[in-house]
Order: structure tokens, then sequence, then C-alpha cells
């Protein structure tokens, strides 16, 4: 079937095989100008709803596989960027990248399968138990290398550590602690691996995984209790965004700040599951915190934008954040709730123009309310979502699109409105990158992952059912 369109709509083969009696081949059209919906309305007539609900499953069971493939390690490690020319045999020997974020990543992985375990059935929802377990085997044993419970490994990399002349001065590599002395690990973990990695997944996991996810949370509240909720590396520093503390940056750091409430909030969740007396031994701290400190009632502004220039980055960690936090204080009847609410809200105003379908996924999840046009928006996004994510050289479209006069951070080009998601160059998290960006480096051989897509996907799959069935007061994401 050909589909002729105007020069401004780019046509996208997308090849299924469909149980709807539609054939096994067909075409969509996703429009390459802005736009708050990306099909024209040829493209609405020659895409049924349902045909395009089994394309979006259909693309993830082609993320789930590449992932299965080429971007799990045995330890159950999540390698969420790889050299195409030199992963197979870097899985054969059990070497593994040394990355930045590897818990990040990890996290959000384990907190993915979670959430697709609880929409997915029979075979399909072992498969996704089987790859939650996994993740939070590999943020275990992040844990476990370092010798410190509770203290996460940024990455490891089979011994011995890169030499000075190959690493960045600030990257500190640390000797792997008993019985790992085979490996060596990153130091300098930073707030960012904890907002967005280990809370994700101990608050999506904890019911299908209670003593795994007890044990990661509350290995983490214990370090923090003696160290003045402070990351310290075994040489004694103080990692350099390791501050955790109602005073991290001066008081401002609204994050950080609500991090470390987080790690305690969920602790004493947990442990109170497990037995009224042992969530007790957090709720002082939890409420020295919340009451007398004031942590998340000064922390619901969690990112700022000037001129939108931002960093993106930043939102992922306050969204997924608000992921855990809220529907926990919801569930506990936390009195930071309205505070917690507060900061969503905050947020929302911040980033709607992004037109984020993560962040709006998010929301409905959490303030348990969701329309279903903003549904369709989402859906709709998810469809013409590319499934290339290998570092190849972008589209010429892309040079067509009116760049900004002010540069964005670091000085890189933006566009002035946003950037169709089948034209942006890939990137390792779509959700925590510049949806304004016009350039990307050229590198074939280096392939990221589909986590991007699959999170909001299977966020998208149990909002929808939650839309259709309705939203329960316990329901948690």
């Amino acid at each position: 079937m050909s589909v002729t369109k105007p020069h401004r709509v780019r046509v996208v083969a997308l090849t299924a095989v469909l149980s709807l009696g539609l054939g096994s081949t067909w075409m969509t059209a996703c429009t390459a100008s802005p736009s708050p919906s990306p099909f024209t309305a040829e493209g609405r007539s020659e895409l049924t709803r349902a045909a395009s609900e089994s394309l979006l499953l259909e693309k993830a069971r082609q993320f789930e596989a590449a992932i299965q493939a080429r971007h799990l390690t045995r330890e159950g490690l999540f390698l969420y960027v790889v050299d195409l020319d030199g992963i197979a045999d870097q899985l054969r020997a059990g070497t593994v990248p040394a990355f930045a974020d590897t818990p990040t990543y990890t996290g959000l992985f384990a907190a993915t399968s979670c959430l697709r375990a609880r929409v997915e059935t029979g075979r399909d929802r072992t498969r996704a138990l089987a790859d939650a377990g996994r993740a939070l085997d590999g943020l275990r044993f992040l844990m476990e290398v370092t010798g410190r419970p509770g203290l996460l490994a940024r990455g490891i990399q089979r011994a011995p550590a890169p030499p000075m002349e190959a690493r960045d001065p600030e990257h500190r590599w640390f000797e792997g602690a008993p019985p790992h002395q085979e490996w060596v690990w990153r130091g300098d973990a930073s707030q960012d691996q904890y907002a967005n990695g280990l809370l994700p997944a101990v608050a999506a996991c904890h019911e299908l995984f209670p003593d795994e996810t007890r044990d990661l949370i509350t290995s983490t509240a214990e370090l923090l209790s003696q160290t003045n909720m402070q990351l310290i590396d075994p040489d004694g520093r103080r990692t350099r965004y390791g501050d955790l503390s109602s005073g991290a940056g001066y008081g401002f750091n609204s994050i950080a700040k609500l991090t470390g409430y987080g790690v305690y909030a969920l602790a004493s969740a947990l442990d109170s599951d497990l037995s009224p007396t042992s969530g007790s031994r957090w709720k002082a701290q939890l409420s020295e915190l919340r009451d007398r400190e004031r942590v998340v009632a000064s922390s619901t502004r969690t990112n700022l934008r000037v001129f939108g220039i931002t960093n993106f980055s930043n939102d992922l960690m306050a969204w997924n954040l608000y992921r855990a936090l809220v529907p926990l204080a919801r569930r506990r009847q936390d009195p930071a709730l309205e505070d917690l609410l507060r900061g969503v809200r905050k947020a929302h105003a911040r980033v709607e123009p992004d037109r984020n379908p993560y962040f709006q996924l998010v929301e409905c999840a959490i303030l348990q309310a969701c329309s279903r046009e903003t549904l369709e928006q989402v859906r709709e996004f998810l469809v013409c979502f590319p499934t290339e994510k290998r570092r190849v050289r972008p589209s010429p479209e892309l040079d067509q699109i009116p760049r900004r006069w002010l540069p964005g951070r670091k000085g890189r080009i933006r566009a002035r409105s946003l950037v169709p998601i089948e034209l942006r160059p890939p990137e390792s998290f779509e959700w925590k990158a510049n949806p304004y960006r016009v350039t990307g480096v050229t590198s074939p051989s280096t392939e990221f992952t589909g986590l991007d897509y699959l999170s909001a996907y299977w966020l998208y799959r149990f909002v929808a059912e939650r839309v259709a069935e309705g939203f329960r007061a316990d329901d948690y994401i």
C-alpha cells in the first residue's frame, strides 16, 4: 500500500503481524511538523485504534528482545549503551563496559518489569517477573561490590581499574569488596542513581519482591543514618552530589532532599509491612525531616526553567520521586501528601509544553485521574516512537527545522518548537533528553536501548486499564 502525503509529512513504514485481518504490512504517517497530535487526518483513517495497539505491543517485544540479546549481564546489570562491534564478546567473557549510571538504568528496568508483570498474564508475566528479579539482583550486586550496604557503585568492570591516563581525574575507582575482588567499581554515586534507579525500583516492586526490596531500602536507610545522610566513598570523601540531608545545596536542592526523605519513607513502610515494630525505627527520622526540618514543604520546586533553558535530567528525577512518594503517602496517610501534590502541580506547569508522555502518565497514575484525550495523545506519540536506537545519521528533515537564536545548556542548538519524536537524534533515555535537540553524534555501531519506550508503554497500559476499570485507593506504580 502506498501513501502520498504533503512534503511536511514523513511516511514511516512499519511492519507487524496483526491478528486483526488487516494484513502483515501497513503504514502510518507521523507528521514532521510540531503538533499536539502526530497523526494527519489521512493517517487517522489508515490506522485503527486496535491496529495501533497491536503495533505498540509488537514494538515493545522488539525492544525487549534486543535488551535480552545485548543489554543485560549475567549479574543483572543493565547496559544502557553498547558497542555492537564488541558487545557479544564482552557478554561471553563476562566483562562489562565501565558506565557512570548503571544503577539508574538497572533500577528503571526493574521498575518497568514489575509494572509489566502487573499488566501481563501467563508466560509473559513470568518473563517480566524474571526480568525484574534479575535487575533487583543487579542493584544488590552494585551494593555488595562496594562493601558498604546501601552505597551503590556507579559502574563496575573487571579488575584492574582503568589506567589514570585513560580516565577522568574526577572518576574514583575502588577494589571490589569480598567476595567480588575480581571487580573494580566506580564511586562518586549521586542523588541521580537513587532518585531515578533505587527508589522507583523499590516502590514498583515491593509487593512482588518484598524481601529483596526491603533489604535494598533498609540498607540504604541504615547507611544514611550512619553518615548524617551523606554518600561517602571508601576514601572518606563525600561524593559530589551525595548530600541527601535537609541542608543539601544550602537547603535549595529539592531533588536531594526528597531523595533522602524517600529512602526513610520507603524503609519505614516496608519494615512496617513486615511488622509494626520494625517500621518504627525509621519513623522518628521521618518525622524529624518532615515536621521539624520541613524537607517536603520546602522542596516543591524541583527545577528551574529560564527562557526555555533547563536541565531536563532534573525533571526526570522529580517525576520518578513523585512516582514513588505520592502513592506511598496516600496509602500511609502521610501528612506530607499535600506538599508532594503541590510539587506535582508546579512540575506539571513547568513541563507541560514539552508533552513528555512518561511525565503525563506518571501524573495520571499518581493523581488517579486521566482524560481520554491525554491517553490518545500518548498512544499516538508512542506509535511514532522510532525503533532505531543506534546513533545513525539524523534525517535531512532535521536540518529544515527552524532554530532558536538563543542556545540551550552548554551552548547546544535548539529548535524553536518541539522536534517530532521520529526526527529526534537517539538518546539513552528519551524522557530525560532535550525534546528541542537538533544535533546528535553519528556512530552507527553505538546502540542505546528501548527502555525509554518500554517505561512509557507499560505505564500507558496500566493507566489505560485503570481508566477503564477504575483506580484503586492503594494503587502504586
